[in-house]
């Protein structure tokens, strides 16, 4: 751990590498393609993931850095090929990730709300306007018989109490259908 310690002081000291003519300019082109595709995958439309200038000054910075670890005062073009790397994996690979889940949870509330609605339905169904007072833990149960899912009943039961649709009674147990 110490002599880490030592040749990372080291490399910061006595080496300064900098990009070379042609390092520049494949960092630059690639740079350049990237914002491209990003621009075109989104369709004009602000991207999850702007690509800025700030982006390529991190770009240079890591094909420096990689170039500081062999000691070495030039930034190769295998440094600029590896940074680019690192970025796509990294930030790049981090964005699609993130647009799958987004896409995901947009199927997921989809389909929540559908249940949702087939729930309430069936409680609509189930419990007259005005009627008489019913164990909740029973409709629970005649619900699940039919099908539904014990979490959805009971999350469209406390929708409908808040939306004063149902009144609830005896700390919870008892429900009865207002409107």
């Amino acid at each position: 751990m110490a002599s880490l310690r030592k040749y990372i002081q080291f490399c910061r000291a006595r080496c300064s590498p900098r990009l070379s003519e042609e390092a520049g300019s494949v960092l630059t082109s690639t740079y350049v393609k990237i914002r491209d595709d990003v621009r075109r995958k989104s369709g004009g439309h602000a991207s999850a993931i702007p690509i800025t200038v700030r982006q390529l000054e991190a770009l240079v910075r890591v094909s420096e850095s990689l170039a500081k670890m062999r000691l070495d005062d030039q930034v190769r073009n295998e440094d600029v090929t590896e940074a680019m790397r690192l970025f796509k994996v990294s930030t790049m690979a981090a964005n699609s990730v993130d647009q799958h889940m987004e896409s995901a949870n947009s199927y997921n509330a989809t389909q929540n709300r559908d249940e949702m609605e087939r729930v309430e339905g069936f409680l609509k169904n189930r419990l007259t306007p005005g009627g008489s007072l019913v164990n909740k833990q029973k409709l629970i149960e005649e619900a699940s018989g039919q099908g539904f899912h014990a979490m959805a009943v009971t999350r469209a039961l406390s929708v409908m109490v808040g939306r004063g649709e149902e009144l609830e009674r005896n700390q919870g147990r008892l429900v009865k259908r207002i409107r």
